[in-house]
């Protein structure tokens, strides 16, 4: 089976820093796969090289063993939420459109099957009753299920997700890991930049763990281990691992927001 994505020395610096050194794997199809490390390890700018928005310094990046521009239509990128004007005029129904366009085209017509899909896409993630509502009016995790549905439109084969459950409240989030398993399910691939440890393990089938260079790679049961989360995040983990369980000890709900 081909690869969905192979990184080589992929390295991109900032003011002199890296932000990511010298990444190399190669990643399965058919999977859900968490990026983690701490705050700053170069989550976001990995997906972002291999989306070609930033231009490496080093290296390079494959996306089904072959160049980007030959499979964009392909691969589908959400974006982190907070990083979009949700002031631009445009509609949900607009929004998820933009889904199609990705695929057909930019002045190509909406055909009614591309106007099923797009109904079919909102439904999926119970926007349905928002369609004709401005972005501007939606809650954050409103927001996030409609990047989800234009998402869904494109019908991609690899989807790369930056933070999707940031800001969204419990039911919202098992509403997009519902989705993503679903999706993956039906043979897509899912690369996902989360930060929550202790979901982790019930979210991803396999994980990168980065800290600005690669740390590990590999099935969770494999990586997801305290040595090499130790190595990742350092005496964050520490701190974190102390906090869990002060609240498992008082019996609170483990979701660390």
């Amino acid at each position: 089976m081909e690869p969905s994505v192979e990184t080589h020395n992929l390295t991109v610096i900032y003011d002199k820093k890296p932000a990511i050194w010298n990444i190399d794997f190669t990643l399965p199809t058919g999977k859900i796969i968490g990026i983690m490390g701490p705050n700053g390890s170069g989550k976001s700018t990995l997906l972002k090289a291999i989306m070609g928005i930033i231009e490496p310094n080093i290296g390079y990046s494959k996306v089904f063993d072959k160049e980007l521009d030959d499979v964009r239509t392909r691969v589908s990128y959400v974006p982190q939420r907070q990083s979009v004007d949700w002031d631009f005029p445009a509609s949900v129904w607009d929004v998820v459109a933009m889904g199609r366009f990705a695929t057909k085209g930019l002045f190509k017509r909406l055909s009614k099957e591309d106007n099923d899909i797009i109904t079919e896409s909102l439904a999926k993630v119970n926007m349905t009753p928002f369609t004709n509502r401005q972005i501007s009016q939606l809650s954050g995790g409103q927001q996030q299920r409609v990047f989800l549905a234009r998402a869904l439109a494109q019908n991609a084969d690899l989807y790369l997700m930056d933070e999707p459950f940031v800001g969204v409240d419990a039911a919202t989030e098992q509403a997009i890991i519902n989705l993503l398993k679903s999706m993956r399910d039906a043979g897509k691939t899912l690369l996902v930049v989360h930060h929550d440890l202790h979901t982790a393990q019930d979210y991803f089938e396999h994980m990168v763990l980065l800290n600005s260079r690669l740390v590990a790679e590999g099935p969770t049961d494999e990586v997801f281990t305290q040595e090499i989360l130790t190595e990742t995040y350092g005496g964050t983990l520490t701190t974190l691992s102390k906090v869990a369980s002060a609240l498992k000890e008082k019996d609170f709900p483990m979701r660390h927001k």
